[in-house]
């Protein structure tokens, strides 16, 4: 509940602070004194649109400052930790600054926040309602959930359930959207993978294939060089009495005749005798390579041939032969991916058909308890209807029921609140209904029912009681009563019969001092507040009479409020 508003140059006001109570607080006075510039500065406190006009004459800016005690259960606390606000007890201070430049400066606990998210921090603390003013009841997407506001628990938790299903199969059906959206770019890149696929694996590329066919190209292309120097080469080591292996020979008997009269002899006898005997074998191994010596020339045809493929798949696919092959099995996976997701694409289908369809179920079964809920709400409204003296009056809740591809996150039910005033109406949109009066009797009815569901702890009513009297605002100040028994209610009155009802009473005036208009605020005691009831009650001079009037209805009200109690 808001338990200090302090106000610093806004409008009329130049200096105010307001200490305010659980239950009801009337503000009265004269029109034009002041109080609806109080409403205003709370509404801007709680998120709603500043301007410089509200800047008072001679001033360059103006702050406004509250002090909320919230209950630990409030929403608000989400909103808090959302957007990383400290809160280390159930209080809340919050501070709007406005300069005549525009610059609008908010802080919650004195951390800076943006205006969009003091309004929603706003919304969990006040609720403003007025004659002309946009709210709540008044906006036909709020009516489902005013109407499950007042459903039982297990409503709730079966709302919930189907909500975050809801969400699951809103997350599906965007995936699914997104697959098909891709699915023209899919198919081009599947024709290109099969298509790079194709042409390596027909290639049958293996790693390190192209150095040997440069080797083997490169010796055939030199067969006639390589053949006449292995034949000179053999003919060399060979021919007998020039020939090295027979030297090699003839020097290795003369070394071993020696070798025992000197370890260097020794030395040099087995160096020349491996060497003999190396010399030996590579005469060997030439006269081998001599006779598998074979060219042809088809062969080197086809090693050309296949070099140019070789070196064709490098040039797409990478500048070696191994990044060709990887390329190759990553362009595999990459297709049996695609396939996967192609079955993932019919998989995905399927669960959101099935998911739909159990959907649909917790869908009805939800419309089936609001039908039954609403029975019990228009039960109820018409009931307070009737205690606000509009006997002819007859709310109801009208459904229309949208098909399973058209669900929301609420359901498959859109809700709008009718009323007709007068018997032989038909009935119309609650946003329709044309007297003010009606209207503000309408909210109340709303109001004293829902009280303890809503998820605000302080209700403002800006003058709804425009347009009543006599009993009807006896009726009215009993409803805002029954309402401030679950939520702190502050609210602007000219009807004497409200204002009586009300716990504690802020008598608002203007005065003129200096050339400046000034608003001052009072707190009324017992005695104050039988004048400013007699004011109300006689309009212009208060008599006697006025006096004993307003005293008798304050002993009523008291009355009245022992009964509601």
């Amino acid at each position: 509940m808001l338990k200090k508003l302090i106000i610093n140059n806004f409008a009329i006001i130049s200096q105010l602070q307001l200490d305010f109570k659980n239950g009801m607080t009337a503000l009265t006075g004269e029109t034009g004194a002041g109080k609806s510039i109080i409403i205003d500065a709370l509404g801007l406190l709680v998120g709603s649109r500043s301007s410089v006009d509200f800047v008072r004459t001679g001033q360059n800016s103006l702050t406004v400052q509250g002090l909320f005690e919230v209950s630990k259960d409030s929403p608000v606390f989400a909103v808090l930790d959302k957007y990383g606000i400290k809160h280390e007890d159930n209080l809340l201070i919050i501070k709007r600054e406005i300069n005549r430049k525009g610059r609008n400066v908010c802080r919650v606990n004195n951390e800076l926040i943006k205006t969009t998210v003091l309004k929603e921090i706003g919304r969990y603390l006040v609720e403003i309602h007025g004659q002309n003013q946009s709210q709540e009841l008044l906006d036909e997407d709020n009516h489902i959930d005013i109407l499950d506001r007042y459903a039982d628990d297990s409503f709730v938790s079966l709302l919930t359930d189907y909500q975050t299903q809801f969400s699951d199969l809103q997350a599906k059906k965007s995936r699914l959207r997104a697959i098909q959206k891709d699915s023209q770019n899919i198919a081009q890149r599947i024709d290109m993978l099969k298509f790079q696929i194709e042409e390596i694996d027909s290639a049958q590329v293996k790693s390190g294939e192209d150095d040997q066919l440069d080797e083997e190209k490169n010796h055939l292309a030199n067969f006639e060089k390589i053949s006449t120097a292995l034949q000179n080469s053999y003919e060399i080591l060979s021919t007998n009495s020039t020939g090295a292996v027979d030297s090699l020979g003839k020097v290795r008997q003369e070394l071993e005749d020696i070798k025992e009269y000197d370890s260097a002899y020794q030395e040099l006898y087995e160096s020349i005798d491996g060497a003999y005997y190396q010399v030996q074998d590579d005469m060997a191994t030439i006269s081998d390579q001599i006779d598998g010596l074979d060219f042809d020339e088809n062969r080197l045809d086809e090693i050309q041939k296949r070099l140019i493929v070789l070196d064709n798949l490098k040039k797409k696919y990478g500048p070696t032969l191994d990044e060709v092959i990887q390329f190759g099995k990553d362009a595999h996976d990459e297709l049996s991916k695609i396939d996967m997701d192609d079955n993932s694409q019919d998989k995905l289908e399927k669960q959101i058909d099935q998911q739909q369809a159990k959907l649909m179920k917790i869908a009805e079964k939800i419309s089936q308890q609001r039908h039954e809920t609403a029975k019990t709400l228009i039960k109820s409204i018409n009931h307070e209807l009737k205690d606000l003296y509009m006997k002819n009056a007859r709310f109801d809740v009208d459904f229309k029921i949208l098909n399973s591809d058209n669900m929301t996150e609420k359901g498959i039910d859109q809700i709008r609140f009718t009323l007709k005033t007068n018997l032989g109406e038909d009935y119309k949109p609650l946003v329709k209904v044309a007297s003010g009066g009606e209207l503000s009797r309408v909210i109340l009815a709303f109001e004293s029912i829902i009280a303890e569901k809503m998820n605000v702890e302080t209700i403002v009513f800006d003058e709804i009681d425009t347009g009543v009297s006599g009993r009807v605002a006896q009726s009215i100040g009993d409803k805002i009563y029954r309402v401030a028994s679950a939520l702190q209610v502050l609210c602007i009155t000219h009807l004497p019969q409200v204002a009586a009802m009300s716990d504690q009473q802020y008598q608002i005036q203007k005065k003129t001092a200096h050339n400046k208009t000034e608003t001052e605020v009072s707190l009324l005691n017992s005695q104050a507040r039988i004048e400013a009831i007699s004011l109300m009650l006689a309009g212009t001079k208060i008599t006697d009479l006025t006096r004993e009037h307003a005293k008798e209805l304050l002993e009523l009200a008291q009355g009245e409020q022992e009964k509601l109690d």
